[in-house]
């Protein structure tokens, strides 16, 4: 029986060769590291990593510090291998969510995935996540168990001075970053985004006493970091209406749609009604996640405004204009309105709204909204307008009914995300991406045939769109699905207007989300105020916008400001930023803070 002190020895050490695991397989993080990087700089990331993971390590330590004192060895090594498991575990599903979206498991993204309808993941990939979980409980036990029996053979010495060496590791970190931090040493600062839980010490108001900073760069760094404000000044004056005989609108919304899976193959009943009205070649997102792209959408402002509007439960003017005209209102999402919280800002005050579908699949949930779209138009007042939003999901899961007769062959069974990497053939991927596209495109096809059979296209303005782009490693850096850069594969959409008062027309102007909901209020419901009272965007109708304007994108915790010259991705918590080129490749140089500014403008315009 081992004494108190030999079982605190045995915990040490555990510690202490888990710290070490950790760190190896943090080490997968840096694949993504710009190339070129300076020696100084691979010097802090291995210096920054051995403290960061110890130090991880250390805290599940301390969490299982108390099991110490079970004497019994297999019930101690158990229990302590089984948290320390998990740990590893949630490691390595962190090193996953990075390598595709270069963002750690973030709170948003885990309650998403558990208040269902987000995400299915198949019987294998549970099968495999459960083996994994086995083997690592295994090695852990045994790696405890092997330690407990030697514990008495270990010096004492030893493990403290390399507890001493990480403990100097994680200090010179933190004192490298306080220095890199005052002068905006970037290659340094930016580490601070690829390890999970790190938050390197800073001290800019100490070292600016000494004169020790950067006071330019430091300035510029501030420029570029976003304070969230709570209190809004929205819209800027009262609106004003002219009276309008109002049109019926319907949105169709698919929710992961690549640009280039608009076509005559794919998409024949979209593409066939699309002849009828105008095609907006270049049209994007307000962000690469559908959060930011609903948001755009429905209120014409930047995403960066979401917490302001979320915490003031306020609705977009569009939805404040159709309910004041008494439009009949139709909201049919296939995933559900509660996370992103569109139940408490796009859609905050419309009456008993749906915000659940019942199926337990995103293909049946999307048969589910076209099946209850149709019942709903046809028993729906005539003489009264009508607006509807469907909002389609298949894509988002490359999923369609297993007795769909559309193929295009090869494609994959299933999407794996934890087996895609740089060598994984996106092919397959990409043709059942489009064989989902397809099954929503027949779903479609029946509300638009619906909508001409009953002679009232001339009289709805019927508009269809993505709320953000699907990357299936376009860029060929390892980038699968969305919310983890601004290139054109994920923020490129399709965008089609056709019905009431459209001409068919190709427009080759660069549009945006944000373009929309002033075009329809200006155009369709009446107000007559100047759009830059509460809007960011353009009449989308009357499109002018150029290709070297920039617009103004956001993701959950970073936005962007993106021009034909490439891409300014900057953190909204530090201001620490990024410029690369339209492929997401590193760019010399520094921001445009001229153009910044204009766009923290638009960003804080409806802010007191």
């Amino acid at each position: 029986m081992l004494t108190l002190g030999e079982r605190c020895k045995t915990h040490g050490w555990f510690i202490l060769l888990n710290g070490f695991l950790f760190s190896l397989l943090a080490t997968s993080y840096f694949h993504y590291l710009p190339d070129n990087q300076a020696l100084s700089t691979w010097a802090y990331v291995a210096v920054a990593t051995i403290g960061q993971m110890c130090l991880l390590a250390a805290l599940v330590g301390l969490v299982t510090l108390p099991l110490v004192l079970i004497r019994k060895q297999v019930i101690r090594a158990l229990l302590t291998a089984l948290i320390f498991t998990m740990a590893l575990i949630t490691l390595y599903v962190d090193t996953q969510v990075f390598a595709q979206y270069r963002f750690h498991i973030r709170l948003v993204l885990v309650e998403m995935i558990l208040s269902g309808g987000i995400v299915e993941f198949s019987k294998m990939t549970y099968a495999i996540v459960t083996a994994a979980v086995i083997a690592t409980l295994a090695v852990q036990y045994g790696l405890y168990i092997g330690i407990d029996n030697r514990a008495s053979q270990y010096k004492i010495k030893l493990g403290r001075r390399v507890s001493y060496l990480v403990l100097l590791a994680l200090i010179s970190t933190h004192i490298s970053h306080i220095w890199a931090n005052a002068n905006a040493i970037l290659p340094i600062t930016n580490i601070s985004r690829f390890l999970p839980l790190f938050y390197p010490a800073t001290a800019n108001s100490l070292l600016q006493k000494y004169g020790l900073v950067d006071e330019q760069a430091l300035a510029e760094q501030k420029t570029l970091k976003r304070k969230q404000k709570s209190t809004l000044n929205y819209p800027l004056t009262p609106l004003e209406y002219q009276a309008v005989k109002p049109k019926n609108i319907v949105f169709i919304v698919i929710d992961s749609w690549r640009a280039d899976s608009f076509s005559q193959a794919i998409t024949p009943n979209m593409w066939q009604f699309a002849q009828q009205g105008e095609i907006y070649q270049n049209h994007y997102s307000t962000g690469n996640a559908t959060r930011a792209g609903i948001f755009g959408l429905f209120y014409g402002l930047p995403a960066t405004y979401w917490h302001s509007f979320y915490s003031n439960r306020q609705a977009p003017i569009l939805m404040d204009r159709l309910q004041q005209l008494d439009y009949q209102l139709g909201i049919f999402a296939s995933a559900h309105l509660l996370k992103p919280e569109f139940h408490q800002t796009v859609f905050v005050n419309v009456p008993d709204l749906r915000v659940r579908s019942k199926s337990e699949t995103m293909a049946g949930r999307d048969i589910e909204i076209t099946d209850e779209w149709l019942a709903w138009d046809k028993q729906r007042d005539q003489h009264q307008p009508a607006f509807s939003f469907l909002f389609y999901d298949s894509p988002h899961g490359y999923t369609f009914p297993k007795d769909y007769p559309y193929r295009i062959e090869p494609q994959v069974t299933e999407v794996n995300y934890l087996a895609l990497n740089e060598k994984t053939d996106p092919q397959p991927i990409i043709n059942r991406y489009n064989n989902s596209v397809h099954f929503n495109d027949s779903l479609i096809g029946k509300v638009l045939k619906q909508i001409k059979d009953k002679g009232e296209l001339d009289n709805t303005l019927v508009v269809i769109t993505g709320d953000h782009g699907q990357e299936i490693n376009d860029n060929k850096l390892n980038f699968w699905g969305h919310n983890s850069n601004f290139t054109d594969a994920q923020i490129k959409v399709p965008f089609i207007a056709l019905g009431a008062g459209i001409k068919p027309a190709h427009n080759q102007h660069i549009s945006s989300h944000m373009d929309v909901a002033p075009g329809i209020l200006k155009q369709y419901l009446g107000l007559s105020n100047p759009i830059k009272q509460y809007s960011t965007g353009e009449d989308i109708f009357n499109i002018s916008r150029s290709a070297d304007d920039w617009l103004i994108l956001a993701s959950y915790n970073e936005y962007a400001i993106v021009d034909d010259k490439g891409i300014l991705q900057v953190s909204g918590y530090n201001g620490n930023y990024q410029l690369m080129d339209r492929y997401n490749q590193p760019k010399q140089g520094r921001p445009d803070f001229t153009e910044l500014n204009q766009a923290y403008s638009q960003m804080n315009r409806y802010l007191k």
